[in-house]
């Protein structure tokens, strides 16, 4: 028995110190890359290109609303093919360390050169890929390097809440109510109603996690908030709602009657 329980102390102990997820966000980007004499694979190279401009892109997202981009001394028209290239080489040679997954979803291969920054080509190859972007990697090279505010928040992504245990509105109208209150949320939407279930969905700055964590800290008296099942993009909450009593009527103070 007192194995047991230490072991179970011992799995909750790992449980809780576990970190959390890193934030997540997929996107679609795509790659051009110039044909060069001697280069054995374009391909790489344009899916290379496609992962440094998801990377630039989600990075310029966290600059601060008032930052003024350096000028670029590259010749005109290079900034409109590649407006984050001086982003690119601050963050590094290797765009791939701030990425969790990829994949190309269509190789459109070779072509005439439309979209290269190197003029001088005469082809080019191009990728469409998939890009999974580890933002808390890319915010804390941001924060390093001056460029964003820590604890600065990535792009807005849309999470899928699930609220079960509804018994009436009340309580689903007060979620909505607290979610439309936090300054990283954008809209909250109904997408699904059935009987004690409600599907929400929510454009903010946070991920699943963070938004429920709100609910439970925020919670108005007589509303409880409990985490069911959650990951970066989705979660599922059951509430409890306890109308609050209501306040007893003043006491009046008269004058004793006469006897």
């Amino acid at each position: 028995m007192r194995r047991a329980c230490a072991f179970a102390a011992l799995a909750w102990a790992a449980l809780v110190a576990a970190p959390a997820a890193a934030q997540e966000q997929k996107v679609a980007s795509v790659g051009v890359a110039p044909i060069k004499q001697g280069d054995p694979a374009p391909r790489d190279s344009a899916l290379r290109a496609a992962v440094r401009t998801a990377v630039a892109e989600a990075a310029a997202a966290m600059l601060p609303a008032n930052f003024a981009a350096p000028t670029p001394a590259s010749a005109p028209g290079d900034t409109e093919r590649e407006p984050n290239a001086w982003l690119s080489e601050k963050l590094g040679d290797d765009p791939f360390v701030y990425v969790t997954r990829f994949r190309i979803t269509e190789d459109r291969g070779r072509r005439p050169a439309m979209f290269s920054a190197d003029r001088s080509a005469e082809f080019e190859y191009v990728v469409l890929a998939e890009v999974n972007l580890d933002l808390d990697a890319i915010r804390a090279k941001m924060e390093k390097l001056g460029l964003a505010e820590h604890g600065a928040r990535g792009p807005a992504r849309e999470v899928v809440l699930v609220v079960e245990g509804l018994t009436s509105y009340k309580p689903l109208a007060l979620v909505q109510e607290m979610l439309k209150r936090d300054r990283g949320v954008r809209s909250v939407r109904p997408v699904e109603f059935t009987t004690g279930r409600a599907v929400l969905a929510v454009d903010s700055d946070e991920d699943a996690t963070g938004l429920v964590a709100g609910l439970t800290r925020r919670a108005p008296e007589g509303l409880q908030v409990v985490m069911v099942e959650q990951g970066p993009a989705r979660a599922t909450v059951r509430v409890v709602w306890q109308p609050p009593a209501p306040p007893s009527p003043p006491t009046t103070v008269g004058k004793p009657a006469p006897d």
